[in-house]
This record gives C-alpha cells, sequence and structure tokens, in this order.
C-alpha cells in the first residue's frame, strides 16, 4: 500500500511541472539570411514565471503552406529556470555572426525570412507560435486559436522580437535590432525608414493654372463691358423706349427730317 501511495504522490507532483511550459513563450527570432548564412540562426526563449522545458519540448518551424519545415528537441534533460530567464537556442554559425558567448541549446530549426511561422511545442500541444510575412495556412497555438495575424518579415541583420503578450502576433511582434540573451530593448524598426520613397501626387493633375492663363481665360469669357448701349446705337427705335441715351444723335435727327418730307410730298399729290 505504501509504495501505491509514493506513485500517487510522484504523480501528482510531476502534473505541474508537465505544465510550467505555458509560462515559456517565444521572446525573439533571428532568421538564417539576416546576416548571409543559412546555418545562422538562433531562438529565444523566455520564462515569464517559474517554469521548466523537458526532452519533449520542441521547437517547430513550417512554412506558409503550414507544412513543417524543421522540428528539434533542443532540451536533453528537464531544465527549470526563474521568472524572467531567457533560454538561448543558437547554431554555432549564430554564436559567430552575432557575437554569442553561451547557449543552451544549439539546435535550432530551418527558418524562412520571408515567410515562415514558428511554434513551442510539447506532445501534441503547441504552446505559443509566431507567424511573419504572407501566411496561406496560419498554424494557431493554444492561447491563439482565433488569430490569422502575421508580423512584419524582419530585413537583413534584423531579429523579430516580442514585445507584448495579448496573444495576437500583429500586435506583440515588432521588427528590431538583435538582442539575444537579454530584455527585447534594441531599436525598431520602422518600414517607412526603410529607404522606399511614398509616391508623390502628381502636380500637373490637379495644380492650378498659371496666373496669366488664369486671366486669359476670364477675359475670353467676361462679358461686353457695355452691351445694352452698344445695342441701342445700332437700333435708333430701341433708345427711345430705354430712356437710356439723353437725346438723338445728329444723325438721327437728319433722318427724321427725311422722312417728314417724304411724308409732306405724299400729301401733296
Amino acid at each position: 500500500m505504501r509504495w501505491v501511495v509514493s506513485l500517487v504522490g510522484l504523480a501528482v507532483a510531476a502534473a505541474p511541472a508537465a505544465a510550467d511550459l505555458v509560462d515559456v513563450r517565444l521572446s525573439e527570432v533571428a532568421t538564417a539570411s539576416a546576416v548571409g548564412d543559412p546555418a545562422a540562426r538562433y531562438v529565444e526563449l523566455e520564462a515569464t514565471a517559474a517554469a521548466c522545458v523537458f526532452p519533449s519540448t520542441r521547437v517547430v518551424s513550417y512554412d506558409a503552406a503550414g507544412a513543417v519545415v524543421g522540428d528539434v528537441a533542443p532540451f536533453a534533460s528537464a531544465t527549470c529556470v526563474a521568472a524572467g530567464t531567457f533560454l538561448l537556442l543558437a547554431t554555432p554559425a549564430a554564436r559567430t555572426a552575432f557575437g554569442i558567448a553561451e547557449v543552451d541549446g544549439s539546435l535550432v530549426p530551418p527558418i524562412d525570412l520571408d515567410a515562415g511561422q514558428l511554434c513551442l511545442v510539447s506532445s501534441a500541444t503547441r504552446y505559443d507560435c509566431v507567424r511573419w510575412g504572407a501566411i496561406a495556412a496560419p498554424v494557431r497555438d493554444l492561447f491563439g486559436p482565433d488569430d490569422a495575424t502575421a508580423a512584419i518579415p524582419p530585413p537583413a541583420g534584423l531579429a523579430l522580437a516580442r514585445i507584448a503578450n495579448t496573444d495576437v502576433i500583429a500586435v506583440d511582434w515588432r521588427v528590431e535590432t538583435p538582442s539575444p540573451r537579454r530584455p527585447n530593448d534594441g531599436t525598431p524598426w520602422d518600414p517607412a525608414d526603410a529607404g522606399v520613397d511614398a509616391p508623390r501626387p502628381d502636380a500637373g493633375t490637379d495644380a492650378a493654372p498659371p496666373i496669366d492663363a488664369a486671366r486669359a481665360d476670364a477675359a475670353a469669357d467676361a462679358p461686353v463691358a457695355d452691351a445694352s448701349q452698344a445695342f441701342l446705337d445700332l437700333d435708333p427705335g430701341g433708345g427711345a423706349a430705354c430712356g437710356c441715351a439723353s437725346g438723338p444723335t445728329p444723325d438721327g435727327a437728319a433722318a427724321l427730317l427725311a422722312v417728314a418730307a417724304l411724308l409732306a410730298r405724299r400729301r401733296r399729290r
């Protein structure tokens, strides 16, 4: 009976330790192409509380379509660490390229720079994942099963770093200068400063016409300054009706006398 109790006690004691992986999360990823060497890559993990990793703990990489690219188990034995501890998995090439003196494991799966996915896995459970680039089939994790967002792919020489823990990848991750085995306090990278010029508006499309051209158009469309007077000058009868003129012109008086003389002649006949 004593040995049964002992086995039950061991099982109870081991159960919390196995669940402690929920307090370990992906913290930083540096890809192979970032330094021009396919073998130079590292993955940093952070313990957000006292936690343990085990031989069953794996780091799995996927392509944009969700197919497994690499699957490694970097820990040969159970390792328990205090809250705030960073565990660094780096290849020998990455240690040289990034000047890393100490690592906790050297097994790192291949990582795609332009579009890829990486997950921290134990047994069949994906506890934490990160994605970047154009992802066709998102691989989901335990705490963000509804999240399908992705981070910006890190350009050459930079890393993908966690800055929050909201379980929304596009919010939690950003591109910054590498900071292996220490808090993610690198200089953030702004895509707007990547050297791509923003499109400029076409100045010739909506620009106002030159001042001289505007004046020319205004002069062409302007009405005649004194159209009524010009009309009256051409139509003697209209001037009498309007009353705008002060009196008949000399030419108009002569015309009236000629008409009167013609009428007098007809009456005599």
